[in-house]
């Protein structure tokens, strides 16, 4: 497992809490996110694209969002 954390280029800075989990191809809000840990996907990565998923609250989304280079 893998964790995303906010960069000094994020609005709200360097954080130390991870506010994101990568589990497989899922990706999942972390205890460092603001909205808390969430049992759903917020995205899905397909071919370096991360994409909304379900458990996002603007839902399933058929375009990437986030590219993986």
């Amino acid at each position: 497992m893998k964790s995303l954390y906010p960069a000094f280029g994020h609005p709200k800075g360097i954080q130390a809490a991870p506010w994101y989990e990568i589990k497989g191809n899922d990706v999942y809000p972390a205890f460092g996110h603001p909205k808390g840990i969430q049992a759903a996907p917020w995205y899905t990565i397909r071919n370096n694209q991360i994409y909304p998923a379900f458990g996002h609250p603007k839902g399933i989304q058929a375009a990437p969002w986030y590219t993986i280079n």
